[in-house]
């Protein structure tokens, strides 16, 4: 499997919830075969409950991977940040530094 961390949290997240979906679907084709109310309760409760859960499992798995996308992108932009900051600041140590040779040299 190529590609970054977060792109296959998310693919798994998505296998979740299919796998979710269909655990739903064939507990209502269960359900379906049924006549009587009281024996379709296992069908809705073992089917809903388990797609449920896939369905939840893989929410949290693609909430996760947007929260570590988002912190990826926050962390590049912050040592993007950091590196200008410390590029002015260089910048300016050394107009000050040329400044202050030019002031020894020539005082006025």
């Amino acid at each position: 499997m190529s590609g970054s961390p977060t792109t296959r949290l998310r693919l798994v997240g998505m296998l979740f919830w299919l796998a979710g979906g269909a655990v739903i679907t064939f507990g209502w084709m269960g359900m379906a075969e049924v006549a009587c109310v009281d024996c379709q309760l296992p069908y809705v409760l073992s089917g809903g409950a388990a797609g449920l859960g896939l369905i939840i499992v893989g929410s949290t798995l693609v909430l996760a991977a947007a929260v570590l996308d988002a912190g990826e992108r926050t962390a590049q932009r912050a040592a993007e940040l950091f590196k200008a900051a410390a590029e002015e600041a260089e910048a300016a140590v050394g107009e000050a530094e040329r400044e202050r040779a030019e002031a020894v040299q020539d005082p006025k």
